[in-house]
């Protein structure tokens, strides 16, 4: 956790950076038909949604993925495991050798991450201001919204990547479908620390 934390403090220059959250859908083309009610959202066609943290160099930290495409990020949050590890105390574990840090004159005792405007106010999530009106809070807004640019990258990248992704899903099962991102998201994680490595030199 403390070498992500420096990541992030020498790439967008802040400490306590965890990395960003946020979710996208997967168009599932073969849903049955009993279902698609339950998993057709704002999108129109049914969605399998996956929720995801990625820090600067894409690795993602944490992916979950298989809820209907009616709920929204806040939905998503409220089942996520995600959100169990911050209330149960063992993302406090992971955490520990990173905290406390400043802000300025600030002592902080929690890492965050950057998320948009749907996530509720907790201390772990910084979102951008709605109506930013003074210098800082624009400088503050658009700060944030280009730092959160991590996570779009990571889900661009993945979906380059796997165009199976990208794709209308062919396959019937959620389970099978699951197994399938799941294999995924391992792949790109193993690419993008083989891409660290040489670019550190190991």
């Amino acid at each position: 956790m403390k070498s992500i934390c420096n990541l992030h403090k020498e790439v967008h220059k802040v400490d306590g950076m965890f990395g960003s959250i946020d979710c996208m859908h997967t168009r599932w083309k073969n849903c049955p038909k009993a279902w698609a009610g339950q998993y057709s959202g704002k999108e129109g066609d049914p969605t399998i949604v996956l929720e995801a943290i990625s820090d600067h160099h894409m690795w993602f930290w944490h992916a979950s993925y298989g809820y209907a495409g009616t709920l929204n990020d806040l939905n998503i949050l409220n089942l996520s495991p995600f959100l169990d590890a911050l209330v149960s105390g063992k993302f406090a574990e992971v955490e520990a050798d990173s905290v406390p840090f400043q802000v300025g004159e600030e002592t902080f005792h929690k890492t965050f991450v950057l998320a948009d405007g749907i996530y509720p106010s907790y201390c772990r999530f910084v979102k951008s201001q709605k109506e930013p009106i003074t210098d800082q809070e624009k400088l503050m807004t658009t700060w944030q919204e280009a730092c959160r640019k991590d996570i779009e990258r990571a889900f661009g990248v993945l979906q380059g990547k796997f165009q199976w992704i990208a794709r209308p899903i062919h396959l019937m099962k959620v389970e099978d479908i699951s197994k399938r991102v799941a294999t995924c998201f391992i792949l790109h994680n193993m690419t993008v620390s083989d891409r660290v490595m040489k670019e550190v030199g190991v």
